[in-house]
C-alpha cells in the first residue's frame, strides 16, 4: 500500500509512506532517509526578507536530493498564512522549481482554487500536479480533472455521505491517491473504504495506486 502524503515519523515496512516536510522541519528532513516530499507550506511562508531567503535556499537545496520524490506540500490557503498575493508569488516559485527539477507537485489548497488555476496558467508547469486532502464537492472536482490534476483523499472519506465520498466516487482510478495526512489512522482503513466506494477489490485498488505512482514519476521525467 501507498500512503501518498503524511506527517508521521514512522510507518509499517509493508507501506510506502511518503513523508512531507515543510520549512519548519529542516532538522527532521536532514535525518530522514526514506521517500519524502519537501515544500514551503503556505501557513509558514514568511514575508520577512531574511527568513524568506533562508526558506527558499533550503527548499532549493533539499528538493534536489534523491530521497525527495515530490515537491510539496505547497500552495494557497485563504484561512491561514500571509497575504494571498504573496502566497501566489511563493507558490509560483515552487511550481517553477518543480518544473526545473522535473518533480511532481503536492498542492495544499483551501478556498483558493481560482487563484490556484491562475498561477498554474501563468507558470504552465509540465510536471504532474496533485491536490492533497481533497474534501470538496464533485462539482468542483470536474475543473481539476479537466486540467489533468491527480486527487488525493484522506480521512474525510470515512465520513458517511461526505462531499469527499461523492467526489471519490467520481474520480477516475488513474487519477487517484490515498493519504493519512496528519491523522494517526491506518492507511489500510482508507483502502478498505475507498474500495467500497469504487466497487472494486482492495487488491485492484492497490494495483491501481501503485501504477499511478509509477506513472506520476515517469510523467515528471518527460
Amino acid at each position: 500500500m501507498i500512503d501518498f502524503h503524511n506527517h508521521h515519523l514512522s510507518s509499517s515496512p509493508d507501506i510506502l509512506s511518503i513523508r512531507s516536510f515543510h520549512q519548519r522541519e529542516q532538522d527532521l528532513f536532514a535525518r530522514w532517509t526514506s521517500a519524502c516530499s519537501v515544500g514551503l507550506h503556505p501557513w509558514f511562508v514568511s514575508e520577512v526578507d531574511w527568513v524568506r531567503d533562508e526558506q527558499w535556499d533550503w527548499l532549493s537545496r533539499a528538493a534536489r536530493e534523491d530521497k525527495v520524490l515530490l515537491l510539496g506540500e505547497c500552495g494557497l490557503d485563504k484561512l491561514q498564512g500571509p497575504d494571498m498575493v504573496y502566497q501566489q508569488f511563493v507558490f509560483e516559485q515552487c511550481l517553477s522549481l518543480a518544473e526545473q527539477l522535473q518533480k511532481p507537485v503536492v498542492i495544499h489548497c483551501v478556498r483558493a482554487y481560482e487563484e490556484l488555476f491562475a498561477s498554474v496558467k501563468k507558470v504552465k508547469p509540465g510536471v504532474p500536479l496533485i491536490i492533497h486532502g481533497y474534501v470538496r464537492k464533485a462539482t468542483a472536482l470536474k475543473a481539476l480533472l479537466d486540467q489533468g490534476f491527480y486527487v488525493s483523499y484522506g480521512a474525510a472519506i470515512l465520513q458517511a455521505n461526505s462531499a469527499a465520498v461523492q467526489s471519490l466516487a467520481q474520480t477516475p482510478l488513474e487519477k487517484l491517491f490515498l493519504e493519512s495526512d496528519d491523522k494517526m489512522l491506518p492507511i489500510a482503513d482508507l483502502y478498505v473504504r475507498a474500495a467500497q466506494i469504487k466497487g472494486i477489490s482492495i487488491q485492484e485498488l492497490e494495483t491501481a495506486l501503485q501504477n499511478n505512482l509509477t506513472t506520476l514519476l515517469r510523467e515528471s521525467k518527460k
